[in-house]
């Protein structure tokens, strides 16, 4: 066996990897681990660098129990347990095995498995210190996917349990001081090892904005031009579209496809080596092949220049499939494709110009956290400021997800049965939740495996269906666990209500969304409601891609036993001055759906809710305010502005509004107000009679006579006293009255009550102005007494 000791000395690592960038550094690496005082290391090596294809046999060398390598994609865990097994001399499944999804190979003597992302959070939820495991490898990390990530936060604590437990982050170039600091010590960052790659030149061209298939068509006729040519597409979509127009112009070269449905033959096909003579091959390829894999024969790359990325609409509880871009990091990778046989070219189908990001934000700060955050729940973690992050999820999303699992009754806050059977089922929450409550053939129809191949689908069909029974053995409760509408229980959120006679569709969120444009065509009458699995929620409305029709009756009594009930109190608009008219309405929704809206009969409470409720948004202006309380009102102000109040907002408008259920209710006794009750709560409040005593709404002048004050606000919030008096009112008077120590604004008026001088200062005003004004009087009024001293008679 390879890891035999050969008279003391290790052998030589296999002549296939010799040549290798990363093999003379193997032995290195593996000390470097050992010695890392965190037991993390990062490895960044280029392209062709050889890490996925040497590492595994360097691990086996130098470290004994098991070595598990997460891959993010299928036909990349399938390609390097393949690829070490062959070195190992072996076949699958003996030393070098996998393990995915629906498949693995694996034996007890395994000691080296590749395993996709999901599968590594399983086997840390069964055995948190994943006993008998010496090293765990996280390849590819620079795709940032959500397990990757979920599964390094875990495995930082699952190493709290154990001191013999090692883990290498793999990737291509990535931002090494962030990471190496996230997954070092308190006193250093875990020690990080660079490789240089075996790559040769590669030429770029910007062909500017040309189709993909006139890209090839010109690629092809270059007689200069060899290899295998890869082809760079944002999606599915766009791959059978360029294949169909390539065909159809008579391509001379076998035109193969590579994205996330092409059946696991196909992908290996592509894998293989070209054989001499074969015609020239065109792989029409997704973002597969940036990084993952390593498609033979390419030596000329024509890239697109656009990615396709889900971004959570939290508001909508949808993915949005954006179309834009790529980033600078993806554009280098998809051009080193190029040049890993031999100088390439790579051909790049935009214009130099064009700005683009640096990098694309990892997938659990734009995605779906659902699964991730049903996972933490199984952990024990209901905050995720409690799980130590790379970069945590978003606050938003992540409490939109836990309101997602409740309502499917995955939380209740805790992980519930129902969730924890989910977790078991190997499926995105949802479609587990469906196939628990009873139709498995529907989770099937909706999963990841709907396009695969009808063999595919059979396996499914039957792993899914065993496990729902297995489920149902381990947790009693689910044992008869069905929904009216299994696709219920999955998709609570997707229930949507038909809101135009055009196809328009309603959701709980809110969110409007339409189905396609054929299905709208050829169809006359919609269904009242559907469930739409497949929704995407658009820029400004959303799109409906996979659908079906519920019934009505059985959709509303479902609704109805999950809707809350709310009241609406809304006022009318009334007469002036009379008091407005309140209507009270019960309404029964589910999220944003009104379900049932009812009339109920307004009692006091509600007024007074109400009332409070309008002042509080609009002011005291809403109330009926006689010309008695606005009058108290600022009487009330001007005694909290000069009695030193400690509390003087409390006297204010805006602290009045802001503080109205203090004051109000009490004196709501109906579902009316009257002007008078507004004065008597007001009153009682402001301690009227302090006020009155202090701020008296009229007062006696020294020469005897009584007269009214009014408190005008002047600049900004001060309220000065004012007096109106014809002039002769104020003989026998010598000072100026004053009121809590203000000077009042006396304004004099002639007998025919026209202002004849307005003043705060009656002393000054007899001696200084009196003189001449007094003058003129006696000539416009002879018969009246014009000696300020003597205090006229009534």
């Amino acid at each position: 066996m390879f890891s035999a000791m050969l008279g003391g000395m290790q052998p030589p690592y296999p002549r296939q990897i010799q040549q290798l960038p990363i093999t003379p550094y193997l032995d290195d690496i593996c000390a470097r681990l050992k010695a890392s005082p965190s037991r993390f290391l990062v490895l960044t090596a280029e392209t062709a660098a050889g890490k996925s294809t040497a590492m595994p046999l360097a691990l086996l060398r130098h470290f004994e129990g098991k070595i598990y390598m997460l891959e993010p994609r299928r036909i990349a865990t399938l390609a390097v347990a393949a690829r070490t097994a062959e070195l190992l001399g072996e076949s699958p499944g003996t030393t070098s095995g996998y393990i995915m999804h629906l498949e693995r190979r694996v034996s007890p003597q395994t000691r080296f498995t590749v395993i996709t992302e999901a599968v590594l959070t399983r086997m840390l939820q069964h055995d948190p210190a994943l006993e008998g495991t010496s090293v765990v490898v996280i390849d590819e990390f620079h795709e940032r996917s959500v397990h990757a990530d979920l599964a390094l936060a875990f495995l930082k604590e699952a190493m709290q349990l154990r001191d013999d437990l090692y883990v290498i982050v793999m990737s291509a170039t990535i931002d090494t001081a962030s990471v190496a600091r996230y997954l070092g010590t308190d006193s250093a960052p875990a020690p990080v090892f660079s490789v240089s790659g075996k790559q040769f030149p590669v030429e770029v061209n910007y062909a500017g904005n040309i189709s993909a298939a006139e890209a090839v068509l010109r690629e092809l006729s270059d007689r200069r031009s060899q290899g295998s040519i890869l082809v760079f597409l944002p999606g599915i979509a766009e791959i059978r579209r360029t294949a169909a127009e390539l065909e159809s112009r008579g391509a001379d070269a076998e035109i193969l496809t590579l994205h996330s449905s092409v059946g696991f033959s196909e992908q290996k096909k592509i894998l293989e080596p070209v054989t001499a003579g074969a015609p020239r091959r065109v792989i029409l390829s997704s973002a597969i092949a940036e990084t993952s894999l390593t498609v033979p024969g390419v030596t000329v790359v024509i890239d697109s220049g656009k990615s396709r990325l889900s971004r959570m609409n939290i508001a909508a509880g949808m993915e949005t499939l954006v179309t834009e871009a790529e980033s600078l990091f993806s554009a280098e990778q998809r051009k080193g494709r190029a040049g890993r046989i031999a100088p390439g070219r790579c051909i790049r189908l935009w214009n130099e110009q064009e700005p683009r990001v640096t990098r694309t934000p990892p997938e659990i700060l734009r995605s779906d956290i659902l699964p991730l955050v049903l996972e933490c729940a199984q952990w024990g973690v209901q905050e995720r400021s409690k799980l130590d992050w790379l970069d945590a999820p978003p606050e938003n999303a992540w409490e939109s997800a836990r309101q997602l699992l409740r309502a499917m009754g995955c939380l209740s806050p805790e992980i519930t049965p129902l969730g924890k059977a989910a977790l078991l089922m190997g499926l995105h929450p949802r479609l587990a939740c469906v196939a628990l409550a009873g139709s498995v053939e529907k989770a099937c129809a909706y999963g990841s495996y709907a396009d695969a191949a009808p063999a595919v689908q059979k396996k499914m069909r039957a792993e899914t269906e065993s496990r729902v029974q297995r489920c149902r053995a381990q947790f009693p409760e689910l044992r008869h666990f069905s929904l009216p509408e299994p696709l219920f229980a999955g998709y609570p959120d997707r229930i949507a209500r038909l809101a135009a006679p055009d196809g328009t569709y309603q959701f709980p969120s809110g969110r409007i969304a339409t189905l396609p444009k054929d299905e709208r065509q050829r169809t006359a009458v919609f269904p009242a409601w559907i469930v739409a699995p497949d929704a995407d929620a658009g820029e400004r409305e959303g799109r409906i891609y996979a659908w079906e029709a519920v019934d009505t009756q059985t959709t509303e009594q479902w609704l109805q036993e999950r809707a809350t009930l709310s009241t609406q109190l809304e006022f009318t608009e009334a007469a002036k001055g009379a008091s407005p008219r309140l209507r009270k309405t019960e309404i029964q929704c589910y999220g944003k759906l009104v379900l049932a809206r009812r009339q109920r009969a307004v009692q006091a409470a509600d007024f007074s809710e109400a009332a409070c409720a309008a002042v509080r948004k609009e002011g005291l202006a809403w109330l009926p305010l006689s010309e008695k309380t606005q009058d108290f009102l600022l009487r009330a102000q001007f005694y909290a502005q000069h009695s030193g109040q400690q509390d003087e907002e409390k006297y204010t408008d805006s602290g009045l509004q802001q503080r109205v259920q203090e004051w109000l209710p009490p004196f709501v006794t109906g579902t009316s107000l009257s002007a008078d009750e507004v004065y008597d709560a007001l009153y009682f409040y402001l301690d009227g009679s302090s006020v009155d005593s202090h701020v008296p709404p009229k007062l006696t002048m020294p020469n005897g006579k009584s007269f009214r004050i009014r408190y005008e606000r002047s600049s900004g919030h001060s309220i000065r006293p004012v007096m109106e008096i014809i002039i002769q009112q104020a003989f026998g008077c010598f000072k100026t009255p004053r009121v809590m120590g203000q000077a009042v604004l006396l304004k004099l008026l002639s007998p025919a009550r026209r202002p004849l001088q307005v003043t705060d200062d009656l002393e000054g005003f007899w001696q200084n102005t009196w003189p001449e004004i007094c003058k003129e009087m006696k000539g416009r009024y002879p018969k009246h007494n014009w000696d300020y001293r003597l205090a006229e008679k009534d």
